[in-house]
């Protein structure tokens, strides 16, 4: 009577053990750090983003800091969809609100060295940029044309 018993809470077990490694296998894909530097033309951008897709659909994103270079941690693993725009930071998406009764809000300060980018560049449905992120650090320079 006990083998009756313990062959379906074996076989439970045996399908948790073999669900468990399962997720732990497909979880453990792996990411990896991205860094680099994204100029134009060979002239570093001094403002914007960059924009990982992973295969996965996961999105990551950094800033563009003033000397080009961005770092986008955890990164999954495998062929990514890449995407960079440097929209004009004077423009009126990156102004603060004027609210009603308030004194006028700080203008932005100027982004010294800022130019425009083709647009193209920043499209992830019809990308024109990718890499292949592997685990660990990678270093992706970035130069549009």
């Amino acid at each position: 009577m006990s083998s009756a018993r313990s062959t379906p809470v074996r076989s439970y077990l045996l399908t948790g053990v073999a669900m468990a490694l399962l997720t732990l296998a497909v979880g453990c894909a792996g990411r990896g750090d991205v860094s680099g530097t994204v100029s134009y033309k060979g002239k570093a951008l001094v403002f914007g983003t960059v924009q990982f897709e992973a295969s996965d659909g996961t999105i990551k994103q950094a800033n563009i800091e003033t000397d080009g270079s961005y770092s986008i941690p955890g990164v999954p693993v495998g062929e990514a969809k890449v995407a960079v725009s440097s929209d004009n930071p004077r423009s009126g998406a990156f102004q603060p609100l004027q609210r009603e009764g308030m004194p006028p809000p700080t203008p932005l300060p100027e982004v010294k060295g800022w130019f425009p980018i083709p647009p193209e560049y920043q499209d992830l449905s019809k990308p024109k940029l990718t890499y292949t992120v592997k685990r660990g650090k990678n270093t992706y320079e970035i130069d549009l044309k």
